[in-house]
């Protein structure tokens, strides 16, 4: 079925999901405006509870009917309706049990909305487990790339840091490698070692990586053309390396591919 998107709401946009819904309540965030439910559960239950306590309006959907407003069926049963989007902090990424905060995907200056929308959606399918995006010249969370995110947001960590460099830093100090993506890059993506815990650094449409960034890098990667064609967009580029990541994790833990 093809779901009919909302109208662009100027004055904020939508949030959905279990987990965004409830970081945003325990934040009792001033961003938020209302909460619509499309299900009655015990998780749904407390979240409505502490909306209520913080005075939120709350009104109740049809599950449908929240699918249409949203553009995507992978709300959960619930969405909040923001004057800013939530973004985590680099600190809760590490919140996780050991293995579950890797790879990482950082973002240099992508600033197309429908590319992060992109970029959001495959790298939640292939596994990442947050992204990472400067606060200056990037774009931003908004309706549009919720949109293009297809319910992406309402999974995954999304992070905006003042310092991109600095960040970088920060990981490398966790034990992270940093691999850049470089359409001339060192190594292809196919032979270089991925195997320590990894932060994908992908840079910007045009220019790629800034020169500052791209020196931030513990090494830089590409992946290899057999085409006329040098070049890919982000979220292309950002599918297939996470693609391979995926399967040199899996291939280590000795599961099946399928």
């Amino acid at each position: 079925m093809k779901h009919r998107h909302p109208p662009e709401d100027k004055q904020g946009m939508w949030i959905s999901g279990i987990h965004p819904a409830r970081e945003s309540l325990l934040a009792r965030s001033s961003f938020i405006r209302e909460m619509r439910v499309a299900r009655d559960d015990r998780r749904v239950a407390e979240l409505v509870e502490t909306a209520m306590k913080l005075g939120v309006s709350i009104r109740h959907e049809r599950r449908d009917a929240l699918t249409a407003l949203l553009g995507h069926a992978h709300h959960q049963g619930i969405a909040l309706h923001m004057t800013e989007f939530p973004y985590a902090s680099l600190e809760s990424l590490f919140d996780r049990p050991s293995g579950e905060h890797e790879p990482l995907v950082i973002l240099d200056c992508i600033q197309d909305p429908r590319n992060l929308g992109a970029v959001l959606r495959c790298a939640c399918f292939l596994g990442a487990a947050g992204v990472v995006i400067p606060r200056d010249r990037s774009a931003r969370m908004t309706d549009a790339v919720m949109k293009a995110a297809a319910g992406a947001a309402s999974y995954l960590p999304i992070v905006q840091v003042t310092n991109l460099v600095r960040t970088i830093e920060d990981l490398k100090g966790r034990g992270f490698w940093t691999a850049g993506l470089e359409v001339e890059g060192g190594k292809s993506i196919y032979d270089a070692d991925l195997d320590a815990p990894l932060a994908l650094v992908v840079g910007n449409e045009q220019k790629g990586l800034r020169p500052l960034v791209r020196r931030q890098c513990d090494f830089l990667v590409r992946i290899p053309a057999s085409g006329p064609v040098q070049s890919l967009n982000a979220a292309a580029a950002c599918a297939i390396a996470l693609s391979e990541v995926q399967r040199r994790r899996i291939a280590k833990r000795g599961a099946p591919l399928s």
